[in-house]
């Protein structure tokens, strides 16, 4: 087993003792043009630790009980590179929120998201004001402003089910 997908699963509770029944399903790995493409579309080199875990697991996304009950397959929780290059962008364009400038949301490489992209986390991908490359950064919608968050993606992941 991987790394980033061992360490996710060693963080979760069993699953009977998961709220809501919460179920993860792993999307398969990113190739190398894969990880090209998507620097490309970024304008940035994706962060190594970036890099390592999207060739493990292209995204997972998050089911309830509830989710599974009306047929729906849940929500994306650690995004793709297609959430990462097309929908967190587009978000960014039509969401009407004040947001950090253009220039420093390209500097940042959006990895994770919940309640339909109110909370972001990414990694900086070059240093953003006061935030270092390689630091996680939180964005969430309403203040609309880049706030510290998890020092690794390590330690994101160890945190996944707290969060949700």
């Amino acid at each position: 087993m991987s790394k980033w997908r061992k360490l996710f699963e060693s963080s979760l509770r069993p699953f009977d003792k998961r709220p809501y029944g919460d179920e993860y399903r792993f999307g398969p790995p990113a190739t190398a043009a894969d990880l090209t493409a998507a620097e490309t579309a970024l304008g940035v080199k994706l962060p190594d630790p970036v890099r390592k875990m999207l060739l493990e697991f292209n995204g997972i996304w998050r089911s309830t009980k509830f989710d599974r009950r009306d047929g729906r397959s849940g929500e994306i929780a650690y995004l793709d590179i297609d959430h990462m290059t097309v929908h967190v962008p587009e978000y960014f364009r039509t969401c009407g929120n004040n947001l950090p400038s253009e220039n420093d949301l390209r500097k940042v490489v959006f990895l994770y998201q919940r309640n339909g992209f109110a909370e972001l986390i990414g990694i900086c991908a070059e240093d953003v004001g006061e935030f270092p490359a390689g630091r996680l950064v939180k964005l969430d919608h309403e203040l609309g402003a880049f706030e510290w968050s998890y020092k690794t993606l390590a330690d994101l992941i160890r945190d996944s089910e707290d969060r949700d």
